[in-house]
């Protein structure tokens, strides 16, 4: 059987947590969680004891996960709508295949410079819909 897929998550909310981390959490053969980066302390906190994520795997802010050697394969980005871009552009610059939350961006023209970025860069990109 194949190892499961690596991801770190940006965003513990409740797409984060309850649909992507909750998913992780009944299907470890298929997905493992291996670091995390949430601004609020007791989502991080929470989060990281399910996953059992070691300290230096949480990060309070996704530019401190990001501006590191990559953790894992994919960066899942699970941040409020109108955070999703700059944190998937980082992820695609630094090697991570993006499962995007929707919306891609707000705004069209940051919309384009995502999909833009990952066809420059090779890397996957995929659009979550769970609702």
């Amino acid at each position: 059987m194949a190892e499961p897929v690596e991801a770190v998550v940006i965003g513990a909310g409740l797409r984060g947590r309850d649909t992507y981390g909750a998913f992780a959490l009944a299907n470890p053969e298929l997905l493992r969680i291996v670091a995390l980066a949430e601004p609020d302390r007791e989502r991080r906190s929470a989060f990281a004891r399910a996953h059992r994520l070691a300290a230096e795997r949480c990060f309070d802010d996704w530019r401190g996960l990001l501006g590191r050697p990559a953790l894992a394969r994919v960066a899942i980005v699970a941040t409020p709508d109108n955070a999703h871009a700059e944190p998937a552009l980082t992820a695609l610059a630094a090697g991570y295949d993006v499962l995007l939350e929707k919306p891609i961006a707000i705004e069209p023209v940051a919309c384009v410079r995502v999909v833009e970025a990952a066809d420059s860069a090779g890397r996957l990109l995929q659009i979550g819909h769970c609702l």
